[in-house]
């Protein structure tokens, strides 16, 4: 008997331990990725590197998303389904340990662990049509399937063409770019099937959400090294406040915004959570620059800004998934013009980057108290 695929929403779904054991391997390559913002050029971090922290972040994302698209809609305890896990886990060992700032080092283990992972993703869908599948269901499989395989492909053609010959170096990026393009893009066409084979949202809610908790703890981390035990400064206070003010902002959205009862693709979600761990993975080199001099005051204030305003947009991006009572202009407004106001007033004292820190924490605490006062 077929599943009724459209009523998938409403099913009950927990993160298995098997997916946050995956989860695991997914930090640590974001946390290497992440390293790449903590190399300054005459005080600033090049746009070169934020581009190839952007590139790095988004393959690896897509994978991650991919993979759970699969495990969130057909995803069983099975041999089959632990066994294609563990191996993707083994291969994301060496994809990590092959993430540096230098993108010629990068690019041979990076894109032949890219090009196995998506021939993994692509055979687990492949392998899913056998079973008795709803017309919409069956489609969705396909779609997967046969994007994963063409993002594969390109990275495996990527990696056959020379690296030493004239031009070539610009060359064999062209088919590693176009997988990224296909790996992001090649599933829209597709969404009317989709929209009849949903996601279990409260599963693919908890899967980002646990993800996300992560990388907050992976930033902590990162903000835990820069203290000092025997030379305290107040400013640590401030910094920290920072951290877990943004945690409790998300915590609210998570928890109390978001309906996870509501039909959807998922598409939304991963990209709005793509935003959020690049305005982490910001917010960890501003956070741990404002304890040095190694930026400039002006681009340090810029830094911190943008992380906290695009962490909220990715939030603010969920907002068709909410409860009714949540979609409000002055979620969005509100905050925007505190971080405007508290924005000036650190460029007019930029010079004393401490100032910019307590702004900021006291911003966030304002936006959270916002948002909490209509929990």
């Amino acid at each position: 008997m077929l599943k009724n695929a459209s009523e998938r929403h409403l099913e009950i779904k927990r993160a298995s331990f098997l997916e946050l054991f995956f989860d695991l391997i997914f930090v640590y390559a974001i946390q290497k990725i992440a390293h790449v913002l903590l190399h300054t050029h005459n005080g600033t971090i090049s746009s070169e590197l934020f581009f190839k922290y952007v590139v790095m972040s988004l393959f690896l994302w897509i994978i991650w998303s991919h993979q759970t698209f699969y495990t969130n809609r057909f995803g069983e305890i099975t041999a089959k389904d632990i066994g294609f896990i563990i191996f993707n886990i083994f291969v994301l060992v060496f994809l990590s340990n092959s993430l540096f700032p230098d993108f010629e080092k990068t690019f041979f283990p990076f894109f032949i662990c890219v090009g196995i992972l998506y021939l993994s993703i692509s055979l687990q869908y492949f392998m899913h049509l056998k079973h008795c599948l709803s017309h919409a269901d069956k489609r969705t499989c396909q779609s997967f399937a046969i994007v994963a395989f063409i993002v594969s492909m390109l990275s495996f053609i990527a990696l056959i063409i020379p690296a030493n010959t004239m031009h070539s170096h610009v060359v064999h990026y062209i088919p590693a770019f176009l997988g990224i393009f296909i790996a992001g893009t090649g599933l829209i066409p597709f969404r009317k099937y989709f929209a009849q084979s949903p996601v279990n949202m409260m599963h693919l809610v908890e899967r980002f959400s646990l993800l996300t908790i992560i990388i907050f703890g992976e930033v902590l981390v990162g903000l835990a090294s820069t203290f000092s035990i025997t030379h305290f400064n107040f400013i640590y206070i401030f910094q920290f406040i920072i951290l877990i003010t943004l945690f409790g902002i998300y915590w609210l959205f998570t928890e109390t915004f978001i309906n996870d009862k509501r039909k959807t693709i998922g598409f939304r979600l991963v990209y709005s959570h793509l935003i959020i761990n690049i305005a982490l993975g910001l917010l960890n080199s501003a956070i741990i620059f404002s304890n040095n001099n190694e930026l400039k005051p002006m681009f340090e204030i810029s830094i911190m800004y943008t992380s906290i305003l695009l962490f909220l947009i990715g939030l603010w991006l969920n907002m068709p998934h909410y409860h009714d009572k949540y979609k409000s202009r002055k979620f969005v407004l509100l905050p925007i013009v505190i971080l405007v106001i508290t924005f000036i007033i650190s460029m007019i004292f930029k010079e004393t980057i401490q100032v910019m820190v307590v702004l900021v924490a006291l911003s966030n605490t304002l936006i959270l108290y916002l948002y909490y006062k209509y929990k």
